[in-house]
């Protein structure tokens, strides 16, 4: 088991930059995913940490020790590519399994054990003579998983092997993925750009978007606190509901509170948003809403508090997914169709059907106008020196203060 840390990797083609500071650990005998959609830089990552691509800043350690300019040979990385698996079609299974020996200080004898011994813990000695061009593409994969194995490398790095992949054909080989990897505690780090991979191989997964991660967390972490409003959009399906708007301040019992505006949806936020509201100078905002945290009629009675936020909503659109319904939703004066999942089975929602909806203020998610990162509430009281002036009255109270002499009370 090995451990493998990179530092700031860095890669610029021309003025582009395809790879932006990334650094991360991985920890001996852990699976590390890296997810992201298609020319996010993931590939290009890949093949700096194994060797076969210079960085132009940064630093890549295998165990402490710093490797960036060790040839790819020489590294210690075995290494699966998603097209073809790196085999060469013309040569048979055993022989693409003898290939990366070629240079080790052993004998034949030695060699050809090592590969039966790794053939039959694949299952697959009975593919050692036969052509790899010849082969299934679940064929080729064990095969290519067989010769990165008789290497017995320090660090194994995966590219997206599973995407060519049928999907039963996919699910088993993800298993067998996953128990190999626990079994032999090997280090690895895997691509992908399939969330349901991702989360399938490892708990902790790092999103990366225009070659810089974004957030490195469990699937519940990515889901349910998104560092940033690509990863609300990106990850999870459906993805976050997201509206723009602006803040107003209103006056009420306990002190401040801020109204979001974002066309027909204007829910009051909760109290710990005052002060952190106030401290962002700006009355842009944008607001997130989960579409499995969105409450429908049936479970009013169940969920209910005075704090919820309500609308009536029109069923446009809906479909089964995984157990549950996914419904599109119409709000009233609301642009952007609503996408909501509810714990009903899919017939019991009918297109054009009416339904009342509950929102809850707690569980909204508020990001930077500007940075487009996740806003988190100051759980501290509101402070007491807030001037008036940069609160505005409700819009009926701004409205008759224009008409009148003195200010309102």
């Amino acid at each position: 088991m090995s451990s493998l840390e990179a530092q700031e990797l860095t890669k610029r083609a021309g003025k582009t930059t395809i790879v932006d500071d990334v650094s991360f650990s991985l920890q001996a005998g852990e699976l590390f995913v890296i997810l992201g959609p298609p020319e996010s830089g993931k590939t290009t990552l890949l093949r700096m940490l194994s060797g076969l691509e210079p960085p132009d800043r940064g630093r890549v350690l295998i165990n402490g020790e710093d490797v960036t300019d060790v040839p790819a040979a020489q590294r210690g990385v075995g290494m699966l590519f998603q097209h073809g698996y790196g085999l060469i079609p013309h040569m048979t299974a055993s022989e693409n399994m003898a290939l990366p020996l070629q240079h080790a200080l052993i004998s034949r004898d030695g060699m050809e054990y090592r590969i039966s011994k790794i053939a039959q813990s694949l299952h697959i000695a009975h593919l050692l003579e036969r052509k790899v061009n010849s082969l299934t593409d679940s064929e080729r994969l064990h095969v290519a998983l067989a010769r990165a194995l008789v290497k017995d490398p320090a660090v194994y790095l995966f590219d997206d092997p599973l995407a060519r992949l049928d999907t039963p054909t996919r699910l088993a080989a993800r298993r067998e993925l996953v128990e190999i990897q626990q079994s032999r505690r090997l280090s690895c780090v895997y691509v992908t750009s399939d969330p349901e991979d991702a989360f399938a191989l490892a708990n902790h997964v790092a999103l990366i978007y225009q070659g810089k991660i974004q957030q490195i967390g469990t699937r519940a972490e990515l889901v349910n606190e998104p560092a940033t409003l690509w990863v609300a959009q990106w990850l999870g399906f459906p993805p976050m509901n997201i509206l723009n708007g602006y803040v107003q301040g209103t006056y009420h019992q306990e002190g401040v509170r801020y109204r979001v505006w974002a066309q027909g949806f204007t829910p009051l936020l909760s109290a710990h948003w005052t002060q952190l509201i106030y401290s962002l100078r700006s009355e842009e905002i944008i607001l997130g809403v989960r579409p499995e945290r969105i409450i429908p009629q049936w479970e009013f009675a169940e969920k209910w508090k005075p704090s919820l936020y309500t609308l009536p909503g029109e069923v446009v659109a809906s479909e089964w997914h995984q157990g549950k319904t996914v419904a599109q939703l119409r709000l009233p004066h609301v642009e952007e169709p609503f996408m909501a999942v509810f714990e009903i089975a899919h017939d019991q929602l009918r297109i054009g059907q009416s339904i009342n909806l509950a929102f809850d203020p707690d569980e909204f998610c508020l990001f930077h106008p500007q940075t487009k990162e996740l806003l988190h509430p100051l759980m501290s009281p509101v402070p007491v020196n807030v001037p008036l002036g940069r609160v505005r009255k409700r819009p009926l109270l701004d409205f008759l203060e224009r008409r009148r002499s003195g200010p309102i009370a």
